[in-house]
């Protein structure tokens, strides 16, 4: 995670055309090893093969107004090995419909209760198991919380009470009628209707997980101590002699290390391997992007803990033209809002020490992140897991970062952003019988695109959207970057033609990791899978032997030039082509005139 090396820049050697090779500085583990490695390129065959081997496109068949997501692509491409990067899709069904206050016929008897969906993206570091553990758990973590809200229980019951008697009072003053049936009416829905109630629970479900992450090696050790105490004042039975206390038969069961004593017993390899399984997913990290999605009420969330991001691709039919929302905010030390936090939560003789050089203590460069316990333990408690489970490790692991003082400096609590989902309604036959509720809005959402920071190192959120947009629209082949950013975002403005000596510099030989200034860099359009396009194009698009030598380095080299990367595009029904395109059938994802 984070490589921040520009690709070309700089740490490459020599190219030579005729060997179709070149040299990047390796790290020497012995004095005599060499200082640079020979890459070769790989064949545009096994670029393919590489960039497809985990592309998967998943078409959501559900019946007509179930689900606003009509298909989501996905994607990754490894640089670490193994891939620390991870990501979760789940949808399901409402185990109930919106009783909305809205007049019988426009509430069809069998209409589909809607789908939630649920997206997710985990870019690890320090090891792929906090990724993995969030992966399996967080949706399920997020869905436990949101349950409570629907079903109205646990500390949501007392909220549901009173927002049904505000809500209620409310109608019965602009509507009239009966209260109690307002009451009623509203009941089943309330809560989940309201942003702030489904932000706090995504906050809650979140925390939750990284609680469980964090304490769980700490409940092993306090168990362990209390154990060892114990046996200090009761006699351990030697070989074959007859166990005489509990407290000593509990003991057989922790590291016999711990007290110096040698143990046969079976219990204690068992018992440290699941004490050093659980500190992984504490001790490495991962930063986690969710896209929740309630079709039934067209509500948007997007929670981001740590540096990946989501951007929307909206078009804007008045216009003609696609503009571009970061729906998320990079978390790391360089955010000014983030230094703030972090400096509020600690005291003030720490102000300089608390981000350094744009990381946590000088380390981490997420601000936000699930696990990473260094930054979240004390010292003294990390000394204590290390020397209870992982002789050793304190000094030769992962020892606590410096300036430690007044942990923790990390939180995995997420900045839930809210949307309404606006799409394209179907066309009035009549304009004169059009109404505010029937006519399109200005601006309709037709696709996110999240992805791990890897790929925003190399691409802007402007060139994200518009490789998508252009890829709706139907373009194939190499274009412009500059060309397609005219077409996307400024349809009316002709993009100037390159000039001779730009059309020059374009065929003379580059070094494969060169990357061309920006009024030559040009995209290919040759990939079906969305997520698949991205990436190829932010390895070098039409540049391909950037892309053949960017995939060809090997890891851990590879981690200098990129990172691991996983993205996924997930694309929102529309009810009517855009305009101009008439042969986009109705329920088609996404499609514009550019």
């Amino acid at each position: 995670m984070h490589a921040r090396q520009s690709p070309g820049d700089h740490g490459v050697r020599k190219y030579s055309t005729k060997q179709a090779t070149f040299a990047i500085p390796v790290r020497r583990q012995t004095p005599g090893d060499p200082s640079f490695k020979v890459i070769t390129p790989l064949s545009q065959a096994e670029v393919d093969t590489r960039l497809r081997a985990h592309e998967r496109s998943t078409k959501i068949e559900r019946p007509p107004g179930a689900c606003l997501v009509a298909r989501y692509d996905t994607n990754t491409v490894a640089s670490n090995d193994p891939i620390e990067d991870k990501h979760a899709e789940v949808i399901v069904e409402r185990d109930r419909g919106v009783d909305e206050p809205l007049p019988k016929s426009t509430q069809p008897p069998d209409a589909p209760r809607g789908d939630l969906c649920f997206f997710t993206v985990m870019d690890g570091h320090g090891g792929p198991d906090t990724s993995t553990m969030l992966s399996e758990k967080l949706v399920a973590f997020v869905a436990l919380e949101l349950d409570k809200v629907f079903r109205e229980t646990g500390e949501y019951a007392k909220m549901g009470r009173s927002h049904v008697s505000t809500t209620s009072a409310i109608w019965h003053s602009l509507f009239g009628g009966d209260k109690n049936a307002a009451s009623h009416r509203l009941a089943t829905s309330a809560l989940d209707g309201d942003p702030a109630i489904v932000q706090r629970a995504i906050v809650k479900g979140f925390r939750g997980l990284d609680k469980e992450i964090v304490t769980t090696p700490l409940e092993l050790l306090k168990q362990c101590e209390l154990s060892l105490a114990a046996a200090k004042t009761s006699h351990i039975a030697a070989p074959g002699e007859a166990t005489n206390s509990l407290s000593s038969l509990a003991h057989t069961i922790w590291p016999s290390n711990i007290s110096g004593q040698a143990s046969s017993s079976p219990f204690v390899t068992v018992s440290q391997t699941t004490a050093q399984d659980a500190m992984l997913p504490a001790l490495s990290g991962s930063c986690a992007l969710m896209l929740y999605v309630d079709s039934a009420r067209r509500d948007l969330y997007v929670a981001n803990t740590g540096d990946s991001r989501a951007v929307a691709g909206y078009w804007d039919e008045r216009n003609s033209r696609w503009e571009v929302e970061a729906l998320s905010v990079d978390q790391t030390g360089r955010n000014p809002e983030e230094l703030k936090r972090i400096q509020r939560e600690h005291p003030s003789d720490e102000n300089d020490t608390v981000i350094q050089r744009g990381r946590v203590l000088g380390g981490l460069e997420p601000t936000r992140a699930f696990g990473d316990a260094r930054y979240k333990w004390d010292a003294s408690t990390q000394k204590r897991l290390y020397d209870a489970f992982w002789p050793g490790g304190y000094t030769k692991l992962r020892p606590p970062p410096r300036n430690l003082k007044t942990p923790p400096y990390v939180t995995a609590e997420p900045v839930v952003a809210y949307r309404k989902v606006t799409l394209a309604q179907p066309e009035a036959h009549d304009a004169h019988h059009a109404s505010p509720q029937t006519a399109a809005p200005q601006r309709q959402l037709r696709f996110i695109i999240m992805a791990s920071d890897g790929l925003w190192d190399l691409m802007s959120n402007q060139e994200a959207v518009g490789l998508v947009a252009g890829h709706l629209a139907g373009i194939r082949g190499t274009v412009r970057a500059a060309d397609l950013q005219q077409r996307c975002f400024q349809p009316a403005t002709p993009a100037p033609a390159p000039a001779t000596s730009e059309r020059a510099e374009d065929e003379k030989p580059q070094h494969p990791l060169n990357k061309s200034p920006n009024h030559l860099q040009s995209f290919t359009f040759e990939d079906d899978n969305l997520s698949t396009h991205l990436l190829r194009n932010a390895f070098g698009g039409a540049a391909r032997e950037r892309v053949q030598g960017l995939l060809a380095i090997p890891s851990p080299e590879s981690r200098r030039y990129r990172d691991d990367i996983t993205v996924n595009v997930i694309l929102f029904h529309t009810t009517q082509p855009a305009r101009g395109d008439t042969k986009a059938p109705v329920s088609d994802p996404a499609r514009a005139k550019l």
